[in-house]
């Protein structure tokens, strides 16, 4: 569309100038062909107005347009001139206001917040599911939209979808801003302020700090990771948390994953700086203020991949990580170029089978699946590695929903619940003889959630983490907006008595459960933030040796 301004204004600048110099010769050569130069400005205007829109940053170009017309009318050397130098003068003038206007060209939010909302009220599945009300959501965000387009602030639109889409509790409805940059500037206005700390919570409940600023200000009160946090500036600190922006920005399918991450929110919440309480060595409790030291946005990123590390190696590699165990990272289900393509991933099977016979041979006994932040990918991958490690015999995968073409939907029966149609089925080859261990954290979603759901039943499979897996297993679509993608679920996937596959319902408890579930305690504070070692990987060891 900026093509099209620039055009416009170069029409009307360039014609400008040549109607100066025709003026004289049209006084010597009198003809209506000549007169109707001057309405060649305003009516190229009128094209580019009509494949563009009206802009009001433009109103000088339009208006200096309009005034070369003035020639077309009155036959005289002198109007015709000063005409086209007052068009010059506002076509030039446009210039600056174009490139300096907050609001040229700026997006309708309101209008994409409008069209995405009623793309979701006629194609997200899960929304009797999940019990989401989209018109009172509209209603509660709208203000947000409306704010942001006033300011024309894509940040602030970026933070409203965030916001709108965390409430539908499904991590695959998200939306993707088209400049990358506000998108980490949202996230950097919404962590808060930085103070030297994060927190976590403990499995025993009480909540500890956790990446502290090593400074002799931390030293000296004897505040270090682990020490006992018991209030964030005079209130309860999950309170907090949750009145955080950027816990309301985050969207959490499975309550529990939601419970184990969210103190970490508030040690970003006050202003200049703050008064905590804590509990010193001696079990005294002891109040400190602190000063801020930026913004908390690093630091949020730098605990979250402390968190949620996997084994240190590549996509699909292997490690040999004990003696008797070796692991291989997936962190995501996507192969390779060629398998993306045909959905084909025989070769990636044979190149599995060979390094599970290498190993085996070599002495290893316990094979660690490490699927840790995959964030999904493709479903045929899914069933190629299930199908590999599970025991000969044949498994299920899941069951589309019934689609009906007529109506363009999928069916329903009389109580209004979704009927399920076909049905996949993968077999076992069982290609490793021994234990084997899904890693999984709350990140581990879509295609990974798949995975973790096909083998979780497995007698060989046991799945290990400090949480369960993501909890979002429906197929993806979305719809491109003026300001960027939205994507939410779409394609339905279910079991075979008709409950949604994976995904929460309006008690967000996923249909993933884990086998073994690592506490987060002292123990793991110490290893994670003060050895900087993978604790998960560790008691997943520990748990096969005894």
């Amino acid at each position: 569309m900026i093509l099209y301004d620039i055009l416009l204004i170069v029409v009307v600048l360039v014609g400008a100038l040549l109607l100066y110099i025709l003026a004289g010769i049209a006084r010597k050569y009198v003809s209506s062909k000549w007169r109707a130069f001057y309405c060649l400005p305003a009516v190229l205007g009128m094209i580019f107005l009509g494949v563009e829109g009206f802009e009001i940053s433009l109103f000088g170009a339009y208006l200096g347009a309009i005034l070369l017309m003035t020639g077309f009318i009155k036959d005289d050397v002198k109007v015709r001139r000063i005409a086209c130098v007052g068009a010059f003068v506002l076509t030039l003038i446009t210039i600056p206001v174009c490139m300096f206007n907050k609001g040229y060209r700026s997006v309708d939010y309101v209008q994409d917040f409008k069209d995405g909302v009623d793309m979701m009220k006629e194609h997200y599945i899960l929304t009797e599911h999940k019990g989401v009300d989209f018109d009172a959501l509209y209603e509660k965000y709208l203000p947000m939209f409306e704010e942001a387009n006033k300011n024309h602030d894509p940040v602030a639109n970026y933070i409203a979808w965030c916001c709108f889409c965390a409430e539908t509790n499904d991590g695959h409805n998200y939306f993707m801003a088209k400049d990358q940059d506000d998108m980490e500037e949202a996230y950097r206005r919404a962590c808060g302020n930085d103070y030297g700390l994060s927190l976590m919570k403990l499995a025993d409940g009480s909540i500890v700090a956790v990446n502290v600023e090593d400074n002799e200000f931390f030293k000296a009160a004897g505040i270090q990771n682990g020490t006992v946090i018991t209030s964030w500036d005079g209130r309860d600190i999950l309170e907090v948390a949750r009145e955080s922006l950027i816990f309301k920005m985050t969207t959490y399918a499975d309550k529990d994953n939601e419970d184990f991450e969210v103190a970490i929110y508030a040690a970003g919440v006050g202003g200049d700086s703050v008064k905590i309480t804590y509990l010193d060595t001696a079990g005294v409790e002891k109040e400190l203020e602190l000063s801020k030291m930026g913004d908390y946005y690093d630091r949020v990123e730098e605990t979250r991949e402390i968190l949620l590390q996997g084994v240190a190696t590549g996509h699909m590699m292997w490690e040999e990580v004990s003696e008797e165990a070796v692991a291989l990272r997936i962190k995501m289900m996507q192969y390779d170029s060629e398998a993306s393509k045909t959905e084909n991933y025989s070769a990636m099977q044979q190149q599995i089978r060979e390094k599970a016979a290498e190993y085996q041979a070599a002495g290893k006994t316990h094979l660690i699946l490490d699927l840790r932040s995959n964030g999904g990918g493709s479903g045929q991958m899914v069933k190629a590695i299930a199908s590999l490690f599970a025991l000969p015999g044949e498994y299920y995968y899941c069951s589309d929903g019934l689609w009906d073409d007529k109506a363009e939907g999928y069916v329903k029966d009389a109580d209004g619940n979704y009927v399920p149609g076909k049905e996949h089925y993968f077999q076992g080859e069982n290609v490793w003889n021994g234990p084997i261990t899904l890693l999984v954290n709350q990140n581990s979603a879509s295609a990974s959630d798949h995975l973790t759901m096909v083998m979780q039943g497995m007698e060989n499979v046991t799945v290990m983490g400090f949480t369960e897996p993501n909890g979002s297993g429906q197929g993806l679509n979305g719809i491109h907006l003026e300001s960027g993608d939205l994507s939410f679920s779409s394609a339905l996937m279910m079991h075979k008595n008709g409950e949604i596959y994976i995904d929460s319902g309006m008690d967000r408890e996923s249909g993933n459960q884990i086998d073994v579930v690592i506490p987060f305690d002292a123990e793991a504070v110490r290893v994670l933030f003060d050895e900087d070692e993978d604790y998960v990987l560790q008691k997943c060891l520990e748990y096969y040796q005894k």
